[in-house]
């Protein structure tokens, strides 16, 4: 599959405007926490599954293979902050808080999907509240820890 064929698979177009608006509505209507990952920015979503993801479900289980997939992305991420900071801070310890906010992230994908836990029977206006309310409260989660470490 190309990164085009893809794209158009995970927003249902090839119009560029629509693209990038299923890249942010869609998201947020999906029924579950890993939906709203397999649908936000499916150009990089498509590298992390077919060069990251996929590979790593030959060697690992399932639930190995998000967390360091997500463990990946994170990291990827943070390299945009981290590089510079070391820079201009010296060589000190940067936090790497997009990579610790995604592994939070990921544990809680897992624990919903051991739970059950998804929003099909959910009205689509609701849907978007539980997706902030999760983003907003895992980073929240991520803060505290970046707090305690700093």
């Amino acid at each position: 599959m190309t990164v085009e064929a893809y794209i158009q698979y995970r927003t249902g177009t090839t119009k560029v405007p629509l693209i990038i608006r299923n890249m942010f509505l869609k998201p947020f209507v999906a029924n579950s926490l890993r939906s709203f990952w397999n649908y936000w920015n499916p150009g990089y979503g498509f590298f992390l599954l077919f060069y990251c993801y996929a590979p790593l479900r030959n060697i690992f289980l399932n639930w190995i293979s998000l967390i360091i997939t997500f463990l990946v992305c994170g990291l990827l991420h943070d390299i945009l902050y981290i590089v510079p900071m070391i820079f201009v801070d010296g060589l000190g310890f940067v936090f790497p808080f997009i990579t610790v906010w995604f592994l939070t992230i990921a544990i809680g994908i897992l624990i919903t999907e051991f739970l059950q836990i998804d929003f099909r029977k959910t009205n689509q206006i609701f849907r978007p509240i539980f997706h902030l309310g999760y983003l907003t409260g895992t980073f929240c989660l991520t803060r505290y820890f970046d707090l305690l470490i700093g």
